[in-house]
């Protein structure tokens, strides 16, 4: 990996008091990580602990801002152009005639979110290739002609790539993109069960990585001199293509259920699977649950976020309202720059407040006890509480057991045995690395995970009575339900 240049605040005009505010500000929306450049430098960056630096984070819709670089790379290199039928390109897939809209796909129209469907497709649960389900679907509409935001439909776009490179996505990005503009090597995305790279989402990348995205658009394609997207595809990509001012009604009809209020930021065009927000020239990759990859050319600055909010418009708020006026800001002091550098060092999740110790605890440790099935997947669950060191969990589900030692006012990282690789849209109980921390308050244990590549925060709450365990598992975000009850039963041998 090669890293970015750093550079003061101050020193790229950049009010640093300002910035601190910024970083408490949105820390309260629970931001995880923040990354802040100015003239190519990077001038701020945060990670709330447990996240780290150099942790991936599922960047969902992100992703689709780096397949439609992928496009740009094969447009660039000539083996594309976006006015190609895409039945023409993958005219291998269907056995038989689709519909007279779907001949009229083309790949600008999927670069643009406007293929004419009017609804989603659910591949994930129709048993037939992913890109089959798509190619075959029915197109509602006229291709072109109006926005709808089908992310299912970029899927697309991965197969385009397959075809004319013998690549996926990931391998393509990898010779043309990441490997010469030094991407972490950690960087990966999952697949779909036909092993394309799924494109609408999945890609796992550091701050820095998104960062480096946003840096290459902002430089009009070019990076450290060597030309990866032509200029023309950077204009392209950036401005807007479609009109997106009724996308009110995409949440009308549930089309983006979990994606938090569509303010301006939503409304305000849209590019090449790239947003336009408010401030003028400023646009953005865009993930559920506040994933973000900003650039503001004529500020010469780009923003990386990464995030677990519900309503990410409150975060670009925030931005928009801190970040603007430090621009150009000369009423600074000394101070400001230290105020800085002790608000980035110390970002945190807040750990569960309480006592770590219960004078009935003994009684109930190492207890095994058989859960309900009351949808939070959780099918046996054992506390192990130690006087003089870490506490343990043990959750048992379909995936198996999960053990974790849980903190006392701080954060104890756990390494589970989960493979996350291929694809899983499984947010309920999400195997993978976890930080976790608890304690007592009055008669109910509460705990907090923290799945330190995801959005995802989980509270578990446990009250003992008798032989009977009973508690409830919640999210701070998640499709649709938010929390689950817990009952369960002492096993006895």
């Amino acid at each position: 990996m090669k890293y970015l240049e750093r550079a003061d605040a101050l020193s790229m005009g950049v009010n640093p008091g300002r910035l601190a505010l910024l970083y408490k500000e949105v820390g309260k929306k629970n931001v995880h990580s923040m990354m802040i450049t100015r003239h190519n430098k990077v001038i701020a960056e945060g990670w709330w602990s447990p996240y780290k630096a150099e942790y991936n984070h599922i960047q969902y819709s992100v992703s689709k801002s780096f397949v439609g670089t992928a496009i740009g790379i094969a447009v660039t290199k000539g083996l594309l152009n976006i006015n190609a039928f895409v039945l023409d390109i993958l005219k291998n897939v269907l056995p038989y005639e689709p519909c007279q809209n779907m001949r009229k796909l083309r790949v600008r129209d999927v670069l643009t979110m406007s293929t004419g469907h009017k609804d989603e497709r659910n591949m994930f649960s129709s048993g037939e290739s992913w890109i089959y389900s798509l190619l075959s679907s029915y197109v509602d509409n006229p291709p072109g002609k109006q926005f709808r935001y089908i992310s299912s439909s970029t899927y697309i776009l991965s197969a385009i790539i397959k075809e004319l490179t013998g690549k996926n996505v990931f391998d393509f990005l990898q010779e043309n993109l990441f490997i010469p503009m030094g991407f972490s090597d950690s960087i990966w995305w999952e697949t779909s069960p036909e092993g394309l790279n799924t494109a609408f989402n999945g890609l796992n990348a550091t701050a820095e990585d998104i960062t480096k995205l946003a840096l290459l658009y902002l430089n009009k394609g070019v990076w450290n001199g060597k030309r990866i997207l032509s200029e023309e595809w950077v204009a392209q990509a950036s401005s807007v293509q479609i009109n997106n001012s009724d996308n009110g009604d995409n949440q009308k009809l549930g089309y983006r259920q979990g994606f938090g209020t569509f303010t301006d930021d939503w409304k305000s065009g849209y590019g090449f699977l790239f947003w336009h927000c408010r401030p003028e020239g400023v646009y953005r990759g865009d993930g559920i649950f506040g994933q973000m990859c900003i650039v503001m050319p004529k500020q010469d600055m780009t923003v990386a976020i990464a995030a677990g909010h519900a309503e990410p418009s409150e975060i670009l708020e925030i931005v928009w309202e801190h970040l603007l006026p430090a621009i150009d800001d000369t009423e600074v002091s000394e101070a400001d720059s230290i105020l800085l550098k002790e608000t980035l060092q110390t970002l945190s999740i807040p750990v569960v407040s309480g006592t770590k110790s219960h004078p009935l605890q003994q009684i109930w440790s190492g207890r095994s006890y058989i859960m309900a099935p009351t949808g939070a997947g959780i099918e046996k669950l054992m506390l192990q509480f130690n006087e003089n060191s870490s506490s343990e969990i043990s959750i048992t589900t379909a995936k198996g057991e999960l053990k974790i030692l849980i903190g006392y006012n701080e954060w104890i990282t756990s390494e589970t045995e989960y493979d996350a690789d291929g694809f899983s849209c499984d947010n309920v109980i999400f195997f993978g690395q976890v930080a976790c921390c608890g304690a007592w308050q009055g008669d109910e244990y509460i705990i907090k995970l923290v799945y330190t590549r995801t959005p995802f925060i989980d509270t578990l709450r446990i009250r003992f009575e008798d032989a009977i365990v009973l508690g409830k598992y919640s999210h701070t975000v998640k499709y649709g339900r938010q929390g689950y009850d817990l009952l369960g039963i002492q096993k006895t041998e």
